[in-house]
């Protein structure tokens, strides 16, 4: 498998079962942030947008057929700044409005080359397809005649994406400077060995010089110079909020690294640092320290949910349910709406074991669900509160929901014809069970 990272896109749909993704509503509610205007711009319905987030070191990103936009954490772990993921999603919604993806993916299936995806994707899509061919492929440099072909066509779309991105930036008063370093960085990591024909996308130094002429009237210079004042108070502008989810991530991905390396960050205030290491003392079984930490952060900024919502989960992990919970509540009150928020009260709740407090947990995660129909947590969660609720029919529906949503289609099949013995034909809760069960079988097709 390719070593060296790339950015690029591929258009085939990915299950969540092949890859790790993280769901997190500080890292959505900042990335859906930076998406709008640029959305705006490329005159996108940004409410139509999917963003995912792989949990996976990659500098990658990547869209696919029905606007689903794939970005990978190590993108931004890696990024300066948040202007450097400003620059990539501009790339990738150049690809949406040029619908390269559609156009790449018919090409693909009129070649019956599906599997060359592992060549456009590198190692993205040996994983995604679990293609050991398509793997060895890329290593070996084993492309045909047609397969090159294929790949000149995907560069010709890059080249028109990276255009088409320029100008989005431009029109929602966005900096290239951020894109620009950004593909300095990945020109560091290639080298310049690449054969031009098994490339997806131009040559990076091609890349380069094309982002710096289209951003010839600004001065990038010192992009990378920005120094911080680690003491002061930081600013919650969408800047530094941008630094706490890649400190967030950083703290969740890499606990033990981050406790010995973090403090040597030039690009992170205090705050962040503090942030990082109070994710990173949690993961590592440290809540005394971890607990510390955060309440600093608390005290510092009183209103910042999200500081709320990681002592929730530390203190509802250590077994304090009662002080999980009052802060569970309170970062709900502050973000009224937000599903995941409402999905992790409903599991505290749930995990009190109180009769009312169960009955609040089923009406939160229904309430949830609107939104989170595809959510596999939201439907465990409701199998439980079901189950402890006596409802053993919608349990083993909920638990059929689950499975599906895990690929476990013969589990889900199980849990559906247990719930058809105890449930009532002509009953919505038989209905909802009967389309389950289409779903399945016509996924089997």
């Amino acid at each position: 498998m390719k070593k060296f990272l790339i950015l690029l896109f591929f258009l085939l749909s990915i299950s969540s079962n092949t890859l790790g993704f993280i769901r997190d509503s500080e890292i959505e509610n900042i990335i859906k942030e930076i998406v709008g205007p640029i959305a705006d711009a490329a005159e996108q319905d940004k409410n139509n947008l999917k963003i995912f987030l792989i949990n996976d070191k990659q500098l990658n990103a990547f869209v696919t057929p029905g606007q689903k936009i794939f970005i990978f954490s190590g993108l931004i772990i890696n990024s300066k700044n948040m202007n450097a993921l400003e620059g990539v999603i501009a790339h990738e919604l150049g690809h949406i409005t040029g619908r390269h993806h559609i156009k790449i993916y018919d090409q693909l299936k009129k070649s019956r080359a599906i599997t060359l995806v592992g060549v456009i994707l590198g190692g993205a899509a040996a994983i995604a397809s679990g293609d050991s061919t398509a793997a060895a492929a890329i290593a070996g440099g084993a492309a045909t005649a047609g397969q090159r072909s294929l790949l000149s066509f995907s560069r010709t779309q890059e080249g028109a994406a990276d255009q088409a991105g320029f100008s989005f930036l431009k029109k929602s008063g966005k900096s290239l400077c951020g894109i620009i370093s950004f593909l300095e960085l990945l020109e560091s990591l290639q080298g310049y060995k690449e054969n031009a024909y098994t490339q997806s996308h131009p040559l990076t130094r091609e890349r380069i010089r094309d982002a710096k002429y289209a951003a010839k009237d600004e001065n990038c210079e010192n992009i990378n110079n920005n120094k911080l004042n680690k003491i002061k108070p930081i600013e919650f502008g969408i800047n530094e909020r941008y630094k706490f989810i890649q400190a967030k991530l950083i703290g969740f991905n890499d606990p033990e690294n981050t406790i010995k390396s973090i403090k040597n960050n030039s690009n992170f205030s205090e705050d962040h640092i503090n942030y990082a290491l109070a994710i990173a003392n949690y993961k590592l079984f440290n809540y005394k320290k971890g607990n510390n930490l955060i309440n600093k952060l608390i005290k510092k900024y009183p209103s910042y949910p999200y500081f709320y919502e990681l002592k929730a989960q530390m203190l509802r992990e250590n077994g304090f349910l009662k002080e999980s919970l009052k802060n569970y509540l309170f970062v709900n009150k502050l973000l009224p709406g937000d599903s995941l928020i409402q999905i992790e009260l409903a599991h505290t709740l749930l995990n009190t074991e109180k009769k009312d407090n169960i009955n609040k947990a089923i009406k939160i995660l229904e309430k949830a669900q609107i939104k989170e129909i595809e959510n596999n947590k939201l439907w465990y969660l409701l199998s439980v509160a079901y189950g402890k609720n006596s409802e053993i029919g919608r349990s083993r529906y909920a638990s059929a929901y689950s499975s599906y949503l895990k690929g476990d289609d013969e589990m889900a099949i199980n849990f559906i014809n247990r719930a058809k013995k105890i449930t009532k034909r002509n009953t919505s809760e038989w209905s909802k069970l009967i389309e389950l069960e289409k779903k399945i079988n016509f996924k089997k097709k």
